[in-house]
């Protein structure tokens, strides 16, 4: 049972970026909790994405500490942690159920992972992901015959039949338009509030960001801070902002 409040994802004095290179970001000081929303925004290029990867455990601090799912005495349990990536990383070649129930292999024993034997169960969830995210006709149809919106429903299926503690979305509204946006904010809403997720997502649109979140992050020169505007009417009005690419 997830408890919401509890700290699924925590930052502190942690300096981010690769070895040999100059930090992206110093001092990061980030909690992200159970059943939250919180969001992450800045300019192209400032390290969004590398925070991200570095919340994921594929990226280590170059300094300070990060802690995911777990405390300092026990390591987070396989598939606690749900990454949708900017470029998503469907397998383009199979169908949409195909994609999603790599997600519920997220949690399954080596033995059903090597040679891809989900059970009843894992099928199930797959099913129901599936018409969590409104793509219950496509699930026999290849990925990439799809849009671009409903490739990004079938990796945040993916994401949800896993049942991740922890969601890290990268740009996952970018590109889409303003009525396919606001139903996967609506989706990720709802994975806080009834599953009590603890979601972190970038987005480069600050407008946007503020309408969903619970608190919004800022990237500027190096450093990470809170946003400090007003927060917008998190209601069921998106504002159409033209975007440039992610």
């Amino acid at each position: 049972m997830v408890v919401e409040g509890l700290p699924r994802l925590r930052f502190s004095k942690a300096s981010i970026g690769f070895v040999g290179d100059t930090p992206l970001i110093v001092d990061v000081e980030m909690t992200v909790n159970a059943g939250e929303i919180v969001g992450l925004t800045g300019r192209s290029g400032i390290g969004k994405t590398t925070l991200l990867r570095t919340a994921a455990g594929l990226i280590s601090t170059l300094s300070g500490t990060v802690e995911c799912c777990c405390t300092e005495s026990t390591r987070a349990e396989r598939g606690a942690i749900g990454l949708i990536p900017q470029r998503l990383g469907l397998v383009q070649h199979q169908s949409v159920g195909y994609n999603v129930i790599l997600g519920a292999l997220a949690k399954a024993s080596l033995l059903q992972t090597a040679f891809s034997l989900p059970n009843r169960v894992m099928r199930d969830a797959t099913r129901d992901a599936i018409e969590a995210v409104g793509l219950s006709d496509k699930t026999l149809e290849s990925v990439n015959r799809l849009s671009g919106g409903q490739q990004r429903r079938v990796a945040i299926a993916r994401a949800m039949v896993q049942n991740p503690q922890l969601l890290l979305a990268d740009e996952c509204l970018g590109e889409l338009d303003a009525e396919t946006a606001r139903e996967i904010i609506d989706l990720l809403r709802s994975l806080a509030r009834d599953h009590g997720m603890a979601i972190l997502v970038v987005d480069h649109n600050p407008v946007r960001v503020r309408t969903f979140c619970d608190r919004v992050f800022q990237l500027r020169g190096h450093s990470l801070i809170p946003f400090d505007e007003e927060p917008a009417d998190r209601g069921s009005t998106l504002p159409l902002v033209k975007e440039d690419s992610a």
